[in-house]
């Protein structure tokens, strides 16, 4: 009432009028699209993950189950026949695994990449497992790839090869063409390969935990198995995969010295977690080349001498690859092999298959650089501290014998390397690698997932051009790659120094004086709390417990010194008697006594009685400081 007797006490005028102060005002329109209002953060990202069931693991474990007894019965049999080791293990292994099926395939391959966990004859084994599975049905993998690019796919593709052309455990392969006339790659990942890979690793847990029961070492269950899982897991994510092949291609363009290296271009657009859409490129593989060296193969040969392909300069670039991913690029390439490496006319290489990269800290890539360093020195000491800085923080092991017994291994590896007289696969790094490892799995060292990819990476790397060119110095080609990663370093240090020297500088001056000021501040405050401190009483209280310290010693020393001499003085009484023993010296008696528990009860009934009255002053409050 109040508010409706003010609002026409303002708008009537004197005359009677009304204002017409209320009305209504014209007011912006929108672009009349919607009215819902949209959020303001955006859409979160989503993760690949995947569920295993209770009942599918069992069934899994049964399966495991199965293997597991299907490798023991023929090493049984290898053993009674006399045919029992290391290598024919490792045979027996990756074949149970091939017998198994395709998620054991694939763990199998990663198992490779443990050289912490197994010996070096059943990794190198694993490592050649055939990974050749029967083709995702046509109808499926036709629905998977229309599900991806959200359209029918004769709209997007204007051939598409429904045969794949490889057919591996996580995906198979297609070459399409696009409407663009682009010859490219699509690579389709297996329909519920992530739950049967999930079960796998649920139903390995279970066993393991089992096993750690009796066998296993405490604690090695939950890190194998996270990592095993995060590395089987990222190979299933082909948004991951397209981003490092599109980041790598990009890093490489930047480069003039790694105009020879590339990676298949990425169609973002077509690509999801499911389906990988690349450029498709065309060349020979690496293992082709190594094979028609090896064999001696005199029209393969003469055909890399048509396109213009020198082993001995793609060894080379090799190494250069490898070292530009390790130590420059914001990621590493964790599996060099013969098979993810095309070789194109000219000696131009272009490296597929991202699937498994990894990355380091600053301080992580720093121990690395002063291990290779000291590498191409011949610094084995050095070596040696570069290796413990690796792998900290150690276990409780003897650090000393282990780091005398490292060196042991690196002066042996280092000896073959510079004879002239060893076979090629004795002077390459692998070597090194291989006597660390196995060195860190006797003292059961554990071994970041990181650090295992790039061993493998290295070991690798030096492989391959060590079977291009066997006479290849990989300590000179080392050297080769730092003067050309010294001039970067150098171009990106003059670059830094201009964006420092530029108009931001003024920001960074601003933050520097709010910063000096902020440290005179707390300077001041903590002269202002030292000033506040009153000396005198801190000076009083310590005197006063020195000196009961010293009264309550000086009683308890007294005590101890009056006993001594009333059991001394009793014994030289009763000497006398001719039956009588002879008496004791003093120190002697005077240790006993401080043994003896009357004496100890005594003492701890007047230490309790001075530590009071101590508690008591130091507790108490001067008249100063109130």
């Amino acid at each position: 009432m109040a508010l409706h007797q003010w609002r026409r006490s303002n708008r009537v005028r004197t005359d009677g009028t009304i204002l017409p102060v209320f009305t209504e005002l014209p007011r912006a329109k929108g672009l009349g699209t919607t009215k819902r209002r949209t959020p303001a953060f955006p859409p979160r990202r989503e993760e690949v993950t995947f569920k295993a069931g209770f009942f599918s693991t069992l069934v899994r474990i049964f399966l495991w189950l199965s293997g597991g007894l299907y490798f023991a019965f023929g090493v049984a049999v290898d053993r009674f026949r006399g045919l029992d080791t290391d290598a024919t293990r490792a045979v027996r292994l990756r074949l149970t695994f091939e017998k198994l099926g395709t998620t054991f395939i694939k763990f199998g391959q990663q198992l490779s990449m443990r050289l912490d966990v197994l010996p070096y004859a059943y990794t190198r084994e694993l490592e050649s497992m055939l990974d050749h599975v029967p083709p995702i049905p046509e109808a499926e993998a036709i629905a998977i790839v229309e599900r991806a690019i959200g359209k029918p796919i004769n709209e997007v593709f204007s051939q598409f090869d429904s045969d794949p052309i490889g057919s591996a455990s996580i995906a198979c392969v297609y070459h399409a063409v696009l409407k663009t006339g682009e010859h490219v790659a699509v690579k389709v990942r297996r329909p519920g390969i992530g739950e049967q890979l999930t079960a796998d690793m649920r139903a390995l847990e279970w066993l393991l935990i089992l096993g750690e029961l009796a066998l296993i070492p405490p604690d090695f269950t939950s890190n194998f198995i996270r990592e095993l899982r995060m590395m089987l897991i990222e190979e299933l994510d082909f948004v991951r995969e397209a981003r490092f092949g599109d980041l790598y291609r990009k890093a490489t363009r930047k480069q003039k010295q790694f105009h020879f290296v590339t990676a298949p271009r990425v169609f973002f657009d077509l690509s999801n977690a499911e389906v990988l859409v690349s450029e498709y490129v065309q060349g020979y593989w690496m293992h082709e080349i190594i094979t028609a060296l090896e064999t001696d193969d005199e029209a393969a040969i003469a055909r890399l001498h048509e396109m213009n392909i020198d082993p001995i300069v793609l060894a080379r670039r090799v190494q250069l690859i490898a070292r530009f991913n390790n130590f420059e690029n914001i990621f590493f390439h964790a599996d060099i092999h013969p098979a993810n490496l095309l070789v194109q006319p000219g000696n131009k290489i272009v490296l597929i298959d991202f699937g498994s990269c990894g990355s380091f800290s600053r301080k992580e890539l720093n121990s690395w650089r002063r291990w290779f360093d000291a590498q191409s020195v011949n610094d084995v000491s050095g070596m040696v501290q570069a290796a413990l800085a690796i792998i900290e923080p150690l276990p409780p092991i003897n650090k000393d014998e282990f780091a005398l017994r490292l060196e042991s291994v690196f002066w042996n590896d280092l000896y073959a390397i510079k004879s002239k007289q060893s076979d090629w696969s004795e002077r390459i790094s692998a070597r090194v690698w291989i006597g660390f490892l196995k060195l860190s799995r006797e003292y059961n060292v554990p071994m970041r997932l990181n650090m295992l990819r790039m061993i493998r990476a290295s070991m690798l790397s030096d492989t391959i051009a060590a079977r291009l060119d066997h006479d290849q110095d990989p300590y000179k080609e080392f050297r080769h790659y730092e003067k050309g990663a010294g001039k970067r370093a150098k171009k990106r240090i003059i670059k830094r120094l201009h964006r420092l020297l530029g108009p931001s500088k003024y920001i960074r001056i601003e933050n520097g004086i709010e910063a000096g000021l902020k440290s005179l501040y707390q300077v001041q405050r903590t002269l202002d709390s030292i000033r506040n401190i009153r000396i005198v009483p801190l000076i009083g209280k310590a005197a006063q417990f020195f000196l009961l310290s010293l009264r309550t010693s000086m009683w308890v020393g007294g005590i101890a010194l009056a006993w001594t001499m009333t059991v001394f003085l009793t014994e030289v009484f009763r000497s006398r008697n001719p039956l009588a023993a002879e008496p004791r010296d003093i120190p002697a008696i005077f240790m006993e006594t401080l043994l003896d528990w009357r004496f100890e009860l005594i003492t701890l009934f007047i230490v309790a009685l001075a530590g009071r009255r101590i508690f008591r002053r130091l507790m108490d409050r001067d008249k100063s400081e109130n």
